[in-house]
């Protein structure tokens, strides 16, 4: 079961990294990835981090904690419905400890309470297991977990399917606390003294509470939606990520700090310590910035409005608005209720525009106005869009932000087919190259491509 390097620099993970985790001391971190592999840094010196030990696992790793009371044990959840808690020091190859297995799905999640004993594994996108690691007794479930954060103080957030945020504490007390945020939340992280829970809104809102839930602020950092959202140690800066894709760093106070934006930038997961940031990436190796500046490794600058040829002019997104025209004669169709990523256009009839999960599709008429309009509801965030087939009868191609691939054939007059899952990429979708009419192109972060030609029954294959 296990694959061991020990002091190697070699060519780190070969598919996206999932998850990253910071050991106390900050000078180790830890990354796992979907090539079912976990990689600990040397990060001494974050400008050349050092890999330090590597060992495999039998599915994609989807989250690393390393454990608050012994700074040399990690527990990894993958893929397979396993944890495990592992033995990882510098000198040494790495051991396995325990193996919590069994659960129903996918353990997206670990976290540690602050005893070191007892470890939450978060099932699929529904609940969560109560483990004793080390006895290897599973204690029973919250049903209401899409994501949880532990406090230094054991108290339990989870942001439930339905919504409701819920503060419990699993060994002094039954009850819980609830409360209803007014947007879809992706994300929570307690405060290192527990005085506050952060919420990271798809409304692209931040939100304090305190451990009561009752609220303390809420600081709007854009249009775009929020993925995933931490603290630094000493409380002093909130780094969140968002879908554009970038990290953004603001005081309690929601004063603005930096912002770093990253084609190759996959905020699944954050992590902070010292003066280091780093996020989970579609790239080899952590995406590593400076606390202070926002400064480091991998970091890009924004990237450009998304744009079309349309008419002559251009299909032009800004922020939540779609325009379409020439320099200076532009005129607007539509806005969103969050950030536009992706517009696209087949003709000069057909408007296609993206803005998290909402795909619209409009029929543009003379003088810019829209005669007919759908909107497509995509399973995932998306990333990049495109069109093809005919005005008459589009076939609409949406990349989430992960892996997938997915497509609807409209009709005008009745209800689009769709979504079909045309695929999964390995490496995450970059971009979508409309070729002409009938066929695209998709590329990976790794720069591979793939064709995809429209069939007679509306359907794309490679």
């Amino acid at each position: 079961m296990v694959r061991v390097t020990v002091g190697s620099r070699g060519p780190a993970h070969a598919a996206p990294i999932s998850c990253v985790a910071f050991r106390a001391d900050g000078l180790r971190l830890a990354s796992g990835s979907h090539d079912r592999s976990v990689i600990v840094w040397d990060t001494t010196e974050p400008h050349r981090a050092v890999m330090v030990t590597e060992f495999a696992q039998k599915a994609p790793v989807l989250s690393v904690a390393f454990n608050p009371a012994a700074a040399d044990l990690l527990a990894t959840g993958s893929a397979d419905g396993t944890a495990a808690v592992w033995r990882v020091v510098d000198d040494r190859p790495p051991s396995l400890m325990k193996v919590l297995a069994g659960h129903p799905g996918p353990v997206t999640s670990v976290a540690w309470m602050p005893d070191g004993q007892h470890l939450l594994c978060q099932i699929d996108a529904s609940r969560a297991a109560v483990w004793n690691a080390f006895d290897e007794i599973y204690l029973g479930e919250l049903d209401d977990a899409v994501r949880l954060a532990v406090s230094p103080y054991g108290l339990v957030a989870t942001v439930g399917a339905d919504g409701l945020v819920a503060v419990r504490d699993l060994w002094r007390g039954p009850g819980r606390i609830t409360y209803l945020p007014g947007a879809a939340i992706e994300d929570c992280a307690w405060s290192p003294d527990g005085s506050a829970l952060a919420l990271a809104g798809d409304d692209g809102a931040l939100e304090l509470l305190n451990p009561g839930l009752q609220p303390i602020r809420s600081v709007r950092l854009g249009d775009t939606p929020l993925r995933a959202i931490t603290w630094s140690a000493d409380g002093s800066s909130l780094i969140a990520g968002s879908y554009d894709p970038a990290l953004v760093a603001l005081d309690p106070a929601g004063r603005p700090q930096w912002r770093s934006t990253d084609a190759r930038l996959w905020p699944r997961s954050l992590a902070v310590a010292g003066s280091l940031v780093a996020a989970s990436t579609f790239g080899a190796r952590p995406y590593l910035v400076d606390l202070a500046t926002g400064a480091g490794i991998g970091t890009g600058g924004p990237g450009p409005e998304p744009t079309a040829p349309f008419r002559g002019g251009t299909l032009t997104a800004t922020g939540r608005i779609v325009t379409a025209g020439s320099v200076g004669d532009r005129h607007p169709l539509w806005e969103h209720e969050t950030r536009v990523t992706a517009v696209a256009a087949l003709g000069d009839r057909v408007a296609v525009s993206a803005a998290h999960r909402a795909v619209r599709v409009m029929l543009v008429g003379d003088g810019s106005t829209v005669e007919r309009g759908i909107t497509l509801h995509a399973p995932e965030p998306v990333k990049a869009v495109a069109v093809l087939g005919s005005p008459d009868a589009p076939v609409v191609v949406a990349a989430a932000f992960d892996f997938r691939l997915y497509s609807w054939t409209l009709d005008w007059n009745g209800m689009p087919a769709g979504p079909r899952v045309i695929g999964e990429f390995g490496y995450g979708i970059a971009a979508l190259t409309r070729l002409d009419d009938y066929r695209l192109t998709a590329t990976d972060h790794h720069g591979e491509l793939v064709i995809l030609a429209l069939g007679a029954d509306g359907a794309l294959s490679a």
